[in-house]
């Protein structure tokens, strides 16, 4: 009889990896296994694993599109925030945006 055949894809859940992320508020790194969304650094900051923008974040018609269901300018501050927080060029990111929208308007 064959042994027992596992889904490849329990693994992950079976034996997390590790990664590491460095604290915006200290600077100390910080291990989390990488189904955590978020974990505790001796300075008492709460780090958050990274995660990919959602179209909210950088949608020029997020409002249009979603803003009955959600608040959309929460989440754009929110998303801000958290880039000057990470050491982001927010002038660059902002300067794109403006860029990409004068782009679009002039199709």
């Amino acid at each position: 009889m064959a042994g027992k055949v596992r889904c490849p894809g329990s693994m992950k859940t079976t034996a997390p990896e590790i990664i590491e992320r460095n604290c915006p508020k200290c600077g100390r790194t910080v291990e989390m296994f990488v189904d955590e969304e978020k974990t505790e650094c001796k300075c008492g900051n709460t780090v958050f694993k990274n995660r990919i923008p959602t179209c909210v974040e950088w949608c020029s018609a997020a409002e249009e599109c979603l803003g009955d269901v959600m608040d959309v300018k929460k989440v754009k501050a929110e998303a801000k925030k958290r880039a000057i927080a990470e050491g982001a060029d927010t002038e660059f990111t902002e300067r794109l945006t403006q860029m990409l929208k004068n782009k679009s308007g002039k199709k």
